[in-house]
């Protein structure tokens, strides 16, 4: 299994048309032009990756890179 880095990387790669380097502090809209639908799609793939569910409570203040890793963390060490 991926780390959580590596599977976050991953989907952003697989659901954005962003091809340089991807950044922890980058945030999603501005600077990846990730829109509400393309975060939503991210979710899904990590959802597939790790075998959770990730309510739409912990998707709202998802700004950067960073703050999905974060999220992911949190509620992998609260399922594990």
């Amino acid at each position: 299994m991926k780390t959580i880095e590596e599977a976050v990387i991953t989907a952003l790669k697989e659901n954005t048309s962003w091809d340089g380097e991807i950044k922890m502090e980058q945030t999603l809209r501005d600077e990846l032009g990730i829109d509400s639908f393309g975060v939503l799609m991210i979710i899904n793939t990590l959802e597939d990756e790790f075998g959770i569910e990730i309510s739409n409570e912990d998707i709202e203040g998802l700004g950067t890179v960073a703050d999905i890793i974060n999220r992911l963390n949190e509620i992998l060490s609260v399922n594990a």
